[in-house]
Order: C-alpha cells, then sequence, then structure tokens
C-alpha cells in the first residue's frame, strides 16, 4: 500500500466518523442478525412474561395541547386508555383536559417540577411498579407504531431483559421539494438510521449488552427494575441517560432492542429549537458519564472508546474548515510524515475536506436508497453544516457539564398545529 493511500483510508474512516467503533459494532450486528434467523418462530411457543394489559404509558408532558391528540391516539389502538398516564408538568395549556378527555389519568403538576420528577411522580402516586409488570415511558411528541408491543414485549420473555428501547423514526410530511423546517428531520433520519444499526442493534445483543441508551422517546421497563433506578437524580438535565447508566452500573439486567419496536417522533423545525434539543441532549449525556464515573466494566470498555473517538472526530471536523481556509490563505499543508516504510505526502486540506463532503454524502446516498427516500440526496448537501454545528454543542456540552445543574425543566420545541401522517415505517 502507498503512503497516500494510507492516508487516505484513515482520513476516510476520520471524515465518516466511521471509527472502530462503529465498524466493530455493524460486525456485531451482522454476527447477531445471522444467529437470531428463525428464532422469531421458536419464540411464539412461549407464553408471554409481560402482556399488554401488564403494561403502563408514563407520559410526561409539559404545554402539549398540540401534540397529545396524536400521542394518545396512536396509543389507544392498541392499549385501553385507562392504562395511559399524563403526567402535566405545569402546563398552562390544555394538556390535563385532552388527556382526561380521551379517557386516560392525568396529574396536573404545578408548579412545573421537571420531566424527571413528573415521571417518578405518576409512578408513585399511581403505584404504577405495584399495579403493573412494566411501564412504557413516551414522549408527547411520539406517535407509536400499531406492531410496537408485538415486537417489543416478547423480548421480557428473557428474565434478565428489564429494559426495552424503543426504535425511533422522525416523522415526515408529504413534500415534492425539500424546505428549511424539514432539514433536521431529513438529517435525523440518516442520523437514526446509522446510530441504531451500528450501535443499538449490536450493543444491545445478549452477548454484548453494552447499550448505553433506552430513549426517552418510548421505551419500557421492567417495573422490578424501576424500583431500584433513580429517576429523579439531582443535578441532570435529561433523565434517560441516567436511567440507562442506573441499569448498567446496578447491574439490574439486561437492555434489549427490536428495530420492529417503532414510534415516529417529531424533530425540530427551526435552527433555535434544534440547538436547543441537541445542547440539552448532549449536556445530559456528559452531566451522566460524570454522575456514575468509571467502573471496571464491559460496558465501560465500550462507552470510553466511543467518547474519545467522538472527542478526536469533533476536534478533526471543527478543525479542518479552519485548515482549509488557512491553506488558501498561506498555502501551508499538513505535514509529510514517515510511517515505516511507508512514506506519507504532504495533504492539503482542501483535499482532506473534499473527502469528508464526499464521504459524508455517501452515507447520505446508501441512507437515501435504503429509506427509499431520493428528497434525502438533496437535504444531503446541508448535512455537513448540522454536523459542525453537533460537533461544536458536543465539545460544548463537555465543558459545561462542569458547572451546569438543572432541575430538569424544559420548553418542549415548537409543534405542528397541523394533523401529519403516522411516521412511515423503515
Amino acid at each position: 500500500m502507498t503512503g497516500i493511500a494510507a492516508t487516505n483510508i484513515t482520513m476516510m474512516v476520520l471524515s465518516a466518523s466511521l471509527g472502530i467503533n462503529i465498524a466493530f459494532w455493524c460486525v456485531v450486528g451482522v454476527i447477531r442478525f445471522v444467529s437470531e434467523i428463525g428464532s422469531n418462530a421458536k419464540a411464539g411457543h412461549f407464553q408471554e412474561a409481560v402482556r399488554v394489559s401488564d403494561v403502563a404509558v408514563v407520559i410526561p408532558a409539559h404545554n402539549e395541547a398540540i401534540a397529545l391528540p396524536k400521542c394518545i391516539g396512536a396509543l389507544k389502538a392498541i392499549i385501553p386508555a385507562r392504562q395511559i398516564y399524563v403526567a402535566s408538568d405545569g402546563s398552562r395549556d390544555a394538556t390535563v383536559a385532552i388527556a382526561r378527555a380521551a379517557g386516560c389519568r392525568a396529574l396536573d403538576i404545578q408548579p412545573n417540577r421537571g420531566k424527571a420528577r413528573a415521571i417518578d411522580k405518576a409512578i408513585r402516586k399511581y403505584r404504577l411498579c405495584d399495579r403493573y409488570k412494566a411501564v412504557l415511558i413516551q414522549d408527547a411528541d411520539s406517535e407509536i407504531d400499531p406492531g410496537y408491543f408485538e415486537h417489543a414485549l416478547p423480548l421480557f420473555n428473557d428474565p434478565k431483559v428489564v429494559a426495552v428501547a424503543g426504535h425511533v423514526l422522525s416523522r415526515w410530511r408529504d413534500q415534492r421539494w425539500p424546505t428549511l423546517d424539514m432539514l433536521f428531520a431529513a438529517y435525523r433520519t440518516r442520523l437514526y438510521r446509522i446510530l441504531q444499526t451500528a450501535f443499538q442493534y449490536g450493543q444491545s445483543w445478549k452477548w454484548t449488552s453494552v447499550s448505553y441508551i433506552a430513549p426517552g422517546f418510548a421505551s419500557i421497563y421492567r417495573t422490578s427494575a424501576l424500583r431500584q433506578i433513580d429517576i429523579t437524580a439531582p443535578g441532570l438535565v435529561i433523565e434517560d441517560f441516567n436511567m440507562t447508566f442506573e441499569v448498567q452500573h446496578k447491574q439490574l439486567g439486561r437492555v434489549a432492542y427490536s428495530p420492529r419496536a417503532r414510534c415516529s417522533s417529531e424533530d425540530p423545525f427551526t435552527l433555535g429549537d434544534y440547538r436547543k434539543q441537541v445542547q440539552r441532549w448532549y449536556l445530559g449525556f456528559w452531566q451522566t458519564v460524570r454522575r456514575h464515573g468509571f467502573w471496571p466494566s464491559r460496558f465501560w470498555l465500550s462507552l470510553g472508546g466511543l467518547l474519545a473517538e467522538l472527542l478526536i472526530i469533533s476536534v478533526f471536523a471543527l478543525g479542518l474548515p479552519i485548515a482549509a481556509v488557512a491553506y488558501l490563505v498561506t498555502g501551508i499543508e499538513v505535514p509529510a510524515m514517515s510511517l515505516g516504510d511507508l512514506a506519507v505526502r504532504p495533504v492539503s486540506p482542501l483535499e482532506l475536506l473534499a473527502l469528508f463532503l464526499a464521504v459524508d454524502y455517501a452515507l447520505t446516498v446508501i441512507v437515501a436508497v435504503i429509506e427509499r427516500r431520493p428528497i434525502l440526496l438533496l437535504y444531503g448537501l446541508a448535512f455537513p453544516a448540522i454536523r459542525l454545528l453537533d460537533a461544536a454543542l458536543f465539545l460544548r456540552a463537555l465543558f459545561k457539564s462542569f458547572s451546569a445543574k438543572s432541575d430538569g425543566r424544559w420548553i418542549s420545541p415548537q409543534r405542528y398545529a397541523v394533523s401529519v401522517p403516522h411516521g412511515r415505517q423503515a
């Protein structure tokens, strides 16, 4: 292999954010898929450990009068309304009235105490851990798929499974041409496809069991484990990372996942809402990492490698445009190096930037084919800019996690007031 070939391969790995972690978990995922061929047919011979009648649904909501009817409507198609509990956290709109009119139980929590405390209060108020075998925690802007329970509940037949992570779909609206308000849904479509295929599927396999997130938009917890989870851990801006870390740190059991246990979610449609949401997620992640600290485990072996890689890639992605501009002004190239017997010639930052953009767009092409959404090819032209924003927010959240404290209170992004189609299944 020539020096320039070695350099290009290395840069391709970095620019595509497909480092050792994603490559490794993709291989694990393929092994899992092959090993489980035919297992679904065998699973049908067992009596289900958790049935729909054994599940309570908790929906934390803050001023969600627009989104809540769609959320409850989708749930009522697969579970009785009496098993749905809405925890209205300081809402000033019709959230409580809508929930009660739909036949659900609703807590009117005043003043607002934060999402985690709202969830915890509903669980305690209605004694859900005593009355049910499992609790589904679902965001008010999410619409559950009709087959969600059909694919999620059988995973609890394994007594070691204490949580089932849902598969998130970005909600799309019919459109012929790209619009700015759907840009972030398009970006998330690609992101979710990559992350859930590469990470969640492989990390949730019973032989690995190192999942670091059961997303709060629609995940189920066995109540025997939920009793031992500190949902309201102080100082955290979000709860779902912490709840998953609690499962791993306390060795409560395994987080399972099925790509067929789906739920669609509404993504932000303004830059301001997107920035606030992503910053909140990243801050909650870093706060959780710092709260739990390091403990010798297979989980931390996986997480540590991921953290190191994300930090390197974030710095690389942010530094690349700066280096390209500096090159245009000064003509300075990346210095030549010697890798053993391989001589690596100087590399222009413009070459690296072009490679970054090419590989990024190649990812978009692949996902567009898989998702059968040609319009992603147009949206994909703007994805590198969003990736740079994500990288900046990721690093900013790391530094902010050392000082920022939160009581979990939140403001929901703007919602569409018009009815939208249910998230298309992937």
